[in-house]
């Protein structure tokens, strides 16, 4: 049933243009309403990692805890069709934020001007394409996984963008090429133990290239923005380390700028793809994510999924990983018995980002309805011991271990 709704990336990203799931006419076919919620549960088996679903939530799942917050969400939108040429969208997603504000449950608010079948622009708030669920990541429903991989998913915080964006589509070699240009800026929190950052960037521009051709796509992205403001933290270790006389720490001031993170450049690079044949349907994704400076380690992640329809089941199987270097203290000539506590703290600030893990998963989804599907997931996640960014780890618990993780969902479109 899912694969004959839903037989492509295209007919997906038509659930976001019409909008999705059954649009409520009611009294005007110019303005239409529609939403989707999730109601997600979540058990994990780690007494010192907590499971959370990316980068931005200051809550872990531990062991012996259900949580069900971290996948839960309710999503609604509307789509006012001003013109046969204009039409704007807004959509709010309501969902457990570290700070919960309308600004943050909205991710979606453009106005979209169509000035051919070729050519249409937005400005406004939109989604960063960054990914090959770009522009249905929090439809759940949409996907046979119970959640999108944390390994791609999890480690980007940013869930929109303010900007503009301009897109040309043109059918070529039997299939449809799009090729998008965006810029705009962006802020979002990341979370560590106890800590609440908020990360703003600018000067945000990206390119987007796809092409689809009726039962398979593949994608190309490049992204790059500055960073805006320096983390509390980083900070507090700049204005430590600036202090600290040469006789304990030769050139700590030097040290203490590459801590800065205002003005640095972060990039974004990515392939992906998807193919149907029959009853199979095959993804991957493959990114890239770098920095000025090494102002946070370079990271690589990917993922690959294939899934299997039969009736109304579907059932499936993902690998994904992110890999990533891991900054140890070696300056020269400091005072290591002096100063062993903010050496600790540097080299936790040099590798809030650094991530090492793998993940297997296996899922079975069940559409119940045409609107309304449950899904069963099992992860297992070898988690290194260096780089474990994308969980919540307990001070000086950081400790290779296996992490087994269910997620059990009832998603739905109305």
């Amino acid at each position: 049933m899912f694969l004959a709704q839903c037989k492509n990336l295209l007919c997906f990203s038509l659930l976001v243009l019409t909008p999705y799931g059954v649009a409520n006419e009611a009294n005007n076919d110019k303005l239409q309403f529609s939403g989707f919620a999730t109601l997600g549960a979540v058990y994990s088996d780690s007494s010192h990692r907590g499971y959370r679903k990316d980068v931005s939530s200051d809550k872990g799942v531990y062991s012996g805890e259900i949580d069900l917050k971290q996948h839960s969400l309710v999503g609604l939108q509307t789509n006012w069709a001003i013109s046969p040429s204009f039409d704007f969208v807004y959509q709010g997603v309501f969902r457990d934020l570290p700070e919960p504000s309308l600004d943050r449950y909205t991710t979606l608010a453009f106005l979209r001007y169509e000035m051919n079948t070729n050519w249409s622009f937005r400005v406004g708030r939109t989604a960063p394409d960054l990914f090959l669920l770009t522009e249905y990541r929090d439809v759940d429903f949409s996907y046979a996984w119970a959640t999108a991989p944390n390994e791609i998913y999890g480690i980007i915080p940013y869930r929109s963008i303010d900007g503009v964006d301009v897109t040309y589509t043109q059918r070529v070699f039997g299939g449809v090429f799009k090729t998008k240009l965006f810029t705009g800026s962006s802020e979002a929190e990341i979370s560590a133990t106890s800590v609440v950052e908020e990360i703003k960037i600018e000067d945000l521009v990206g390119l987007s290239l796809s092409f689809d051709h009726f039962n398979w796509i593949v994608q190309a992205k490049y992204t790059q923005a500055t960073i805006a403001n320096d983390a509390k933290t980083n900070q507090m270790g700049i204005d430590i380390i600036s202090q600290i006389p040469d006789f304990l720490w030769p050139n700590a001031d030097a040290f203490a700028q590459s801590l800065r993170l205002a003005g640095k450049q972060a990039n974004y690079a990515s392939v992906s793809g998807q193919y149907v044949w029959q009853d199979w349907l095959a993804s991957a994704e493959l990114a890239r994510i770098t920095s000025e400076d090494q102002v946070f380690p370079s990271i690589t992640s990917g993922y690959g999924a294939l899934s299997y329809q039969f009736n109304a089941h579907q059932v499936y199987g993902i690998f994904a990983f992110t890999n990533s270097d891991y900054y140890v203290f070696n300056e020269p000539g400091v005072n290591r018995a002096a100063l062993g506590e903010l050496i600790q703290g540097v080299t936790s600030l040099k590798n809030f980002y650094a991530t090492n893990q793998q993940t297997f998963s296996l899922g079975w989804r069940w559409d119940i309805t045409n609107y309304m599907a449950s899904t069963l997931q099992w992860n297992h996640t070898k988690l290194d011991e260096q780089g474990t960014t994308l969980w919540l780890t307990h001070p000086g618990q950081e400790v290779a271990e296996n992490v087994n993780t269910y997620l059990l969902s009832l998603s739905m479109v109305f």
